[in-house]
């Protein structure tokens, strides 16, 4: 499952496409006996001459389809999940004061960076040294406002 982490989005929209596909040569021969017992399975996909062919493919590509999206969402919640997994391996690389600082700005997700400085305690130059590298580690935004900035939590 790590592999499917590191897949662009081009390569899940190709798994996907397959994994419909799959599916759909999957569920026909399974649901044939219910729909045309006399028949051959080639008959379903290659025409629909009778009403309980049509519906056969009909329910089949339903289904391949709702395995479609449940594979989507396995993909989409293991990306997001990727991206806790990378912030909690970072926050482990800096130092005490910048983890200490960064969860003062990932709890309040927008601060100004005076209120940061009382919250902690720290001076204007250690708040702004610590900030400055946070920022080009790409960790927060800071937007001028004023004498002072706002401070943005960015995650990833």
């Amino acid at each position: 499952m790590k592999r499917l982490q590191n897949l662009d989005n081009s390569s899940r929209t190709l798994l996907l496409l397959i994994t419909v596909f799959v599916a759909y040569l999957i569920f026909i021969p399974l649901l044939h006996p219910f729909f045309n017992p006399e028949g051959h399975v080639s008959e379903c996909v290659l025409s629909a001459s009778t009403p309980n062919i049509k519906i056969l493919n009909i329910l089949a590509v339903i289904l391949s389809l709702m395995v479609g999206f449940l594979v989507s969402l396995k993909l989409k919640s293991k990306s997001e999940g990727s991206g806790k997994d990378e912030l909690s391996i970072l926050k482990k690389a800096l130092s005490k004061d910048e983890q200490k600082l960064l969860e003062e700005v990932q709890k309040a997700k927008e601060i100004t960076q005076d209120s940061l400085r009382f919250r902690l305690d720290w001076s204007k130059a250690k708040v702004s040294a610590i900030l400055n590298n946070l920022d080009r580690m790409d960790l927060v935004q800071r937007e001028r406002v004023g004498k002072t900035y706002n401070v943005i939590f960015k995650g990833r």
